[in-house]
């Protein structure tokens, strides 16, 4: 927990409920399928993002909570095909829009704030009108809601899900800003691509520091061996207490937009192209259709 803690601060006003909200967060996380630290993510990202839209006190304290408890009705639900690989059935995919709703109501039995329980329900809405739970579209779904959207689905993205392999950063961020102005609001877009642009450059400085006199050369190719990314490392020794076993598993990752929702521009498909130096990108399979991995978060 202090691993979290230190990627996730709390005030004093916030910690109680932040502290067990963290603990809910990653048996959310298993239910999910997630094999690495996903709503803490979305809640370190979502409050950067918050705060440079002017949110701050208990609006960006509402946020932050809405993240870690975005997914609480999929623990409720505790269906079988999340863990399932491949698509959902209509059927399923019906069910699974439920979610949102469902997890309004845990957000009320956990005495979240009204307003931490309406980010939960519409963190599903589209820019152009076609998510769910309500159609709503455009300014008229609460800021906190649009950026949770599209930080949910940017980590989804970057992850393993039972139903597809993770697109590297590239990727991600790529399908982020095609759907800019479709499935989310273009201003969240470009702070949210602006915040990893920072992240990416600081990890870089940190990684690979000039060479100041002979000796900082043999530092820096020491540096440069290291396999292990420095965000993989954060996470690894407390989720890996946390979770044991972690079953592969999709929520979101199959879902597609509302029926009838007008989606122009949007591409039929994201054609992911083979890097030579990724081996697992050679066994990636073409995605879903653009519209159905959105929902995929």
């Amino acid at each position: 927990m202090q691993a979290q803690q230190a990627i996730l601060a709390f005030s004093e006003a916030e910690r109680t409920l932040g502290d067990r909200l963290l603990k809910i967060a990653i048996e959310i996380d298993r239910v999910e399928g997630y094999s690495e630290p996903h709503a803490i993510a979305i809640a370190r990202m979502v409050e950067k993002i918050g705060a440079r839209m002017g949110l701050h006190g208990v609006d960006l304290t509402a946020l932050k909570f809405a993240a870690l408890a975005h997914d609480l009705g999929e623990r409720a639900m505790k269906r079988n095909y999340l863990l399932r690989p491949g698509a959902l059935s209509w059927e399923e995919t019906l069910d699974l829009w439920r979610h949102p709703i469902l997890g309004e109501q845990a957000a009320g039995e956990l005495k979240l704030s009204r307003q931490t329980q309406l980010l939960i329900r519409w963190h599903h809405e589209w820019w152009n009108g076609g998510g769910y739970p309500d159609g709503l579209a455009g300014e008229a779904i609460p800021v906190g809601a649009r950026i949770l959207r599209a930080v949910d689905s940017y980590y989804s993205f970057i992850s393993s899900r039972p139903h597809r392999q993770r697109f590297d950063r590239t990727e991600a961020e790529q399908i982020v800003a095609d759907l800019a102005g479709i499935e989310f609001d273009p201003q969240v877009v470009k702070l949210l691509l602006q915040v990893l642009a920072e992240e990416r450059a600081r990890e870089a400085t940190f990684a690979y520091p000039e060479a100041t006199a002979a000796g900082d050369e043999a530092a820096t190719d020491s540096i440069e061996d290291q396999s292990e990314s420095l965000d993989e490392t954060a996470y690894t020794p407390v989720y890996a207490e946390q979770q044991s076993e972690i079953l592969t598993e999709s929520l979101n990752g199959n879902q597609s937009p509302a029926p009838g929702a007008a989606i122009p521009g949007a591409p039929d498909e994201v054609e992911v192209e083979a890097q030579a130096e990724n081996p697992a990108a050679e066994t990636r399979q073409e995605p879903e259709r653009t519209e159905q991995q959105i929902t995929n978060s």
